[in-house]
């Protein structure tokens, strides 16, 4: 039996930008003040977003590597 293969690059930058992103939204969530939603407007939005994308572009990626898209 052999072993999984490492993830792509693409897809732990993903997640780590998703995992970036959800701690500044979880700042805003445990204390509302202007500067933290700034940060959650200016960053956690951006590195959400920019974690989706890379996360869907290696979906189609994989897809079109297996012939199903």
């Amino acid at each position: 039996m052999t072993g999984a293969a490492p993830a792509p690059k693409t897809l732990r930058l993903a997640l780590l930008l998703a995992f970036a992103g959800t701690l500044v939204c979880l700042a805003l969530l445990v204390q509302e003040t202007p500067y933290t939603l700034v940060a959650f407007m200016f960053l956690g939005q951006p590195l959400l977003a920019t974690a989706f994308l890379l996360f869907g572009w290696e979906v189609v990626r994989e897809l079109r590597h297996r012939g199903l898209f």
